[in-house]
């Protein structure tokens, strides 16, 4: 039998960056600068789409995961390295909120470094905190 992927709907959505400084561009994709209110739409946003019966209608996906910082035109080199404290107050919690209370479906990496290593494949983040911690 033919393997068959792709045969839902995915959308890439919402966008849960926290939106700092208007030199980084594109913040009217997300909720502001708030991390309680951003989880708190953003977890209403998920429910909505993927909605709690037997099978999806959609998929959503928080994005970008998880410390998506910085110029737009750097965002594929930009290393970010913020305090513990800011990541766990400022960058984080809406994250935990779409994973633990929402229960999405799908997470896309951020393009940038986070302290010398790509989000997207960055042990801590998608392994210890992601799949040990959260899941």
């Amino acid at each position: 039998m033919e393997k068959r992927i792709y045969t839902g709907l995915d959308f890439w959505s919402p966008n849960i960056n926290i939106f700092r400084d208007p030199r980084w561009g594109r913040g009217h994709e997300t909720y502001g600068e708030d991390p309680y209110l951003t989880g708190e739409l953003a977890s209403q946003f998920i429910m909505g789409l993927q909605n709690d019966s037997k099978y999806f209608k959609t998929i959503a996906t928080s994005k970008h995961f998880a410390v998506h910082s910085g110029p737009e035109k750097l965002r594929h080199s930009f290393d970010v390295d913020v305090s513990e404290r800011d990541l766990y107050e400022t960058y984080l919690p809406a994250f935990r909120k779409t994973v633990k209370d929402a229960h999405v479906y799908s997470i896309m990496g951020a393009y940038n470094r986070f302290r010398g290593e790509s989000c997207s494949a960055h042990d801590f983040l998608l392994n210890k905190l992601l799949r040990e911690k959260w899941a």
